[in-house]
C-alpha cells in the first residue's frame, strides 16, 4: 500500500500529499501550514465517510467549527474525525436532551443565576480558563441535574468561540462544602454518565484539571461509583483537596480566586456570566447552524407597562400608553435587538417606580389589582411576577 494520500479540495482542484505518519501522529499546531493540511485532510474524510451519524455533512464547510476538533485532539486527523462522528452520533441518541439549547430557556436561566457555572474573569498561569461550581447553591426542587448539564455544555460551547480556550483547554473548580446528603441523592447515575460519555468522549473540550474540595465521604462515594466509567488520562486529572486549601493553591493561583476559594479576588459573582451569555445572544449577526447545540434566539417580549399621567386632582391617570411601549419591530435584527432589550428593561422599571410612588393611592391600586389588607396593609395579587434585567422575581 502507498504511504501518500492524495486529497483534491474545493472547484479549485487544491491539491494536497499527506502521508500516513502524518494523519497518525498529528501536525504542529503552532504552524500555520500544518494547520491548513490538517483541516484539509479533515474535511476530506468527512466527505469520503458513509458513517450513518455524518449523514449531514453541513458542517463540512465550517473552518471554525472544525478546528475546535482538531485543537481538543491535538491535531491528530484521525482522532478529531472519530471525535466528530462521536459528536453527531451523541447528539442524535440524545436530541430529546439537547435540543433548543438556549440561554432564554427559564429553568437554564436559573441554573445560571445559581452558577452552574460560574466561569472567572481571569485565566490560570497557563492560560485556561476556569469554571467554578459551588454545589451547595444547586435547588435540585427548581431544576435538575440534567438543566446543570445543558447549561454547562452551553456555556462550554459559547466559550469555545475563543481559539485560545480551544488550544489551552479548561479547569473545574467543584467545591463540595455544605452539600447535603439529600442534594446528593439526586445525583442521579444515569445522567452522571451521560455527563461523563459527553465531556469525555464526544464534545470538542478538554479540561485540563478538575479540582474538589471540601467533598464529604458521600460525594467520594458516588465518585467511587463513577471512577470505572473515566478513563485512566481523567481518573488522573481529578485532585481531592478536602478542606485543604493550600493545595489547591499550589494548583491555581490565589490573585485570580474569589474569596469564597481563599482567593485574593473579588467575592463570586454568578449573574456576571449569566449576563455576559445574554447580551451575546442578542449580538448574532445569523441564526446557529443546525450542527451546533446552541439556539439563537431573540429576546422580543416586552414587559407590561404604565406611564403615569399627571392629571387634576388628587390622583393620577395610570391608563396604558401603547405609544410609549418598546414594541419589537416587524422585522428585528441583531443590531436592533440589543436595542429593544436596554428599552424594554427600563419600560420595566418605570412601572416599579409607579408602583412604589403611588402605593398609597385607591385608584392605581385599584387599577393594579392591589388589595388592602388588615390594617391598612397592601396585598399584591397571586402569581404577580417583576421582569428586570431577564431575572424573574415574584413580588
Amino acid at each position: 500500500m502507498s504511504d501518500i494520500c492524495d486529497f483534491e479540495w474545493s472547484n479549485n482542484r487544491y491539491r494536497h500529499n499527506l502521508t500516513i505518519s502524518e494523519l497518525k501522529l498529528g501536525f504542529n499546531r503552532n504552524e500555520p501550514t500544518d494547520r491548513s493540511r490538517a483541516l484539509i485532510a479533515l474535511k476530506e474524510l468527512i466527505g469520503a465517510s458513509r458513517d450513518y451519524a455524518l449523514k449531514d455533512k453541513s458542517c463540512f464547510q465550517d473552518d471554525e467549527f472544525l478546528f475546535r476538533f482538531l485543537y481538543a485532539r491535538k491535531f491528530n486527523v484521525n482522532e478529531a474525525f472519530q471525535l466528530i462522528i462521536n459528536y453527531h452520533a451523541y447528539r442524535q441518541r440524545n436530541a430529546a436532551i439537547l435540543q433548543r439549547l438556549s440561554v432564554l430557556d427559564e429553568t437554564i436561566q436559573i441554573a445560571l443565576r445559581d452558577g452552574f457555572p460560574g466561569v472567572l474573569p481571569n485565566r490560570d498561569r497557563r492560560g485556561r480558563k476556569v469554571l467554578v461550581f459551588f454545589t451547595a447553591n444547586w435547588d435540585y426542587a427548581s431544576y435538575s441535574l440534567v438543566t446543570v448539564y445543558r447549561a454547562m455544555l452551553l456555556t462550554v460551547e459559547k466559550l469555545l468561540e475563543d481559539k485560545q480556550n480551544q488550544a489551552n483547554g479548561f479547569i473545574a473548580i467543584v467545591d463540595w462544602t455544605n452539600f447535603t446528603f439529600r442534594q446528593s441523592s439526586n445525583l442521579n447515575p444515569k445522567v452522571l454518565k451521560l455527563m461523563i460519555e459527553g465531556l469525555q468522549d464526544c464534545f470538542p473540550v478538554r479540561f485540563k484539571a478538575i479540582h474538589f474540595i471540601g467533598q464529604p465521604w458521600y460525594v467520594e462515594a458516588a465518585l467511587a461509583v463513577i471512577r470505572p466509567f473515566l478513563k485512566e488520562k481523567t481518573r488522573d486529572r481529578i485532585k481531592l483537596h478536602g478542606s485543604n486549601l493550600s493545595t489547591l493553591h499550589d494548583c491555581v493561583a490565589r490573585d485570580i480566586l474569589p474569596t469564597e476559594l481563599g482567593g485574593e479576588g473579588p467575592t463570586f459573582n454568578p449573574l456576571n456570566w449569566y449576563h455576559e451569555l445574554l447580551e451575546s445572544s442578542q449580538t448574532v449577526t445569523k441564526p446557529a447552524p443546525s450542527y451546533c447545540l446552541s439556539q439563537t434566539q431573540i429576546y422580543t417580549k416586552t414587559p407590561a407597562q404604565f406611564v403615569p399621567v399627571v392629571g387634576k386632582g388628587k390622583g393620577a391617570d395610570l391608563s396604558p400608553a401603547p405609544s410609549r411601549s418598546p414594541s419589537p419591530p416587524s422585522s428585528l435584527s441583531a443590531s436592533n435587538g440589543a436595542e429593544f432589550l436596554k428599552a424594554a428593561t427600563k419600560a420595566a422599571a418605570v412601572k416599579i417606580g409607579v408602583l412604589t410612588a403611588k402605593a398609597n393611592d385607591p385608584a392605581t391600586n385599584t387599577l393594579l389589582g392591589v388589595t388592602a389588607g388588615a390594617g391598612g396593609s397592601l396585598r399584591k395579587p397571586a402569581g404577580c411576577f417583576i421582569k428586570l434585567h431577564h431575572c424573574t422575581k415574584r413580588w
